[in-house]
């Protein structure tokens, strides 16, 4: 057959865009391989779907239900990293808050059933909210999207599309910035960058240019240490979004899971306050202003922040957390006590702000000097305490620690620990660590040492967690499940040699 000059270039152009196309979905979707925890195995009941697409797709998840939800439901929607198989932080707090909630793997990502693409982690949520829509127990007006990552960027597109009744977008990415930086870090050019998205972006995927038709209660989370692009792509969209909206800007914290850790009970609470006075609860908000009060003598000005709470005045005073977001992207943060409908906070900027938030602190002690302070949970205070240790920890684990270095760390660890008991997740995290000490002392030639050895042996075995694929660590760098088997049963055999 014979084909025309016009039909075989149209022909070769969109062979040329699905290539690109397959190319980005395998650069921006990366479905981990193995499968750890479901709902059974942190005690709550669940039913497992599967929602056939066509013959080779299909999405798959948990439907968890709650009686005391009276319909309200939230769509736990991961990012472009994990499965469902690692959410059960995420949906066992949102359980417990009174909330019904389905989880979902997109196409390729754990048991769901297809090719991993960026078209279908959008184009295949219709369909499925359609079906959550007829389920017994849903209040379809009262259904809450939570995403993360790219699955924020799918929250966003259900948004817009009026398919929820409230979102909460933790990090939220565009993914045209992603595409403006090679793999090696350096700038693609402009040309390039409007190639790559015409050809493997999906029309209509940019958070930014979806907000403005999002009328929907959003809640915006983005964290003190997260990339300064996403962070920045997150406050573009926020600043576009045409419904109500609150920003929290998490401090001393890193991209998702790491919330979960540096502010643990706090964390859950403010999320799932969200939702509840979103899906027809109490409303409980701050909104945050500023004005410029006077400029400083030696450069900058001083700013103030006014306050105000939504919908009204508090019952009790709230510690409230006020922070400006400059042009550059720092943080610039004040506390300060609500007592009223209305109070303000005075921070000294280097420029205006490019925009300012608040928040409520939910568990606080008086300060003298800082007006307060958050109480910690026992998780959090003692990863805190641990936290300097961390460069010294991964210098083991990938086997630069000079050896001198192993009693500092040794006597960090002791010092960390007798300021604050590590709670057991952290020690779980840590038996590789407590492995690798022991292993290292307990064939001194030295008695005291050989004891410290075993000592540290003994820890690395003890610490092990009841369910080892229940296991989470939401450092800066997350990990998911248990990963030091092979260092346990190492510091297990080495026990067993110096006991005969």
């Amino acid at each position: 057959m014979r084909t025309s000059r016009p039909f075989l270039f149209l022909a070769l152009a969109a062979g040329a865009c699905s290539t690109v196309g397959d190319d980005i979905d395998r650069q921006l979707l990366q479905p981990p391989p193995g499968w750890l925890a479901e709902p059974h195995d942190v005690g709550l009941a669940a039913e497992p779907f599967e929602l056939a697409l066509h013959a080779a797709a299909s999405l798959t998840g948990f439907w968890i239900p709650n009686p005391a939800a009276a319909g309200r439901t939230v769509v736990l929607l991961h990012d472009e990293r994990t499965n469902v198989s690692v959410l059960h932080p995420y949906y066992t707090f949102l359980h417990a808050a009174g909330f019904q909630v389905l989880v979902v793997d997109p196409r390729g990502f754990g048991r769901s059933v297809g090719r991993p693409s960026l078209q279908a982690w959008l184009y295949d949520l219709p369909p499925l909210f359609d079906w959550l829509a007829r389920k017994p127990g849903v209040d379809p007006a009262r259904i809450a999207v939570f995403g993360s990552g790219l699955g924020s960027v799918a929250a966003m597109w259900l948004a817009k599309g009026r398919r929820a009744a409230a979102v909460v977008f933790e990090h939220l990415p565009s993914l045209r910035d992603v595409l403006r930086t090679r793999e090696d870090g350096s700038a693609r050019s402009a040309f390039a960058v409007g190639m790559l998205e015409f050809a493997g972006l999906p029309e209509d995927v940019e958070p930014d240019e979806n907000a403005p038709r999002a009328r929907v209660p959003a809640l915006f989370v983005t964290t003190e240490h997260e990339p300064r692009r996403d962070r920045s792509a997150l406050l573009r969209a926020f600043e576009a979004y045409a419904g109500p909206r609150e920003l929290w800007v998490v401090p001393e914290a890193g991209p998702a899971p790491n919330a979960m850790l540096t502010h643990d009970g706090e964390y859950q609470r403010h999320i799932a306050a969200f939702l509840r006075g979103a899906l027809g609860g109490p409303v409980e908000r701050i909104d945050a202003a500023w004005r410029e009060v006077e400029k400083a003598s030696d450069g900058g000005a001083f700013y103030e922040i006014e306050l105000l709470a939504v919908p009204g005045p508090p019952a009790e005073p709230w510690a409230v957390e006020a922070c400006a977001v400059l042009p550059d992207g720092s943080l610039h943060t004040a506390r300060t006590w609500l007592e009223g409908e209305r109070a303000t906070v005075r921070l000294r900027l280097p420029q205006a702000p490019r925009l300012v938030a608040a928040s409520r602190v939910y568990e606080v002690a008086g300060d003298d000097a800082l007006g307060f302070h958050r109480v910690r949970s026992h998780l959090s205070r003692s990863a805190a305490a641990a936290a300097p240790l961390w460069p010294r920890i991964e210098a083991l684990r990938h086997g630069t620690l000079a050896g001198a270095d192993l009693d500092t760390l040794g006597a960090g660890l002791l010092a960390a620990e007798a300021g604050e008991p590590f709670h057991a997740r952290l020690a779980a995290e840590l038996c590789d660590v407590y492995a690798a000490l022991g292993l290292a002392w307990s064939g001194s030639g030295d008695e005291a040492r050989r004891a410290q050895g075993r000592a540290w042996l003994q820890r690395a075995v003890a610490s092990v967690p009841p369910q080892p694929k229940t296991h989470v660590w939401p450092g800066p760098a997350a990990t998911y499940g248990f990963a030091h088997g092979a260092a346990v049963a190492a510091a297990a055999r080495r026990l067993a040699e110096l006991d005969r």
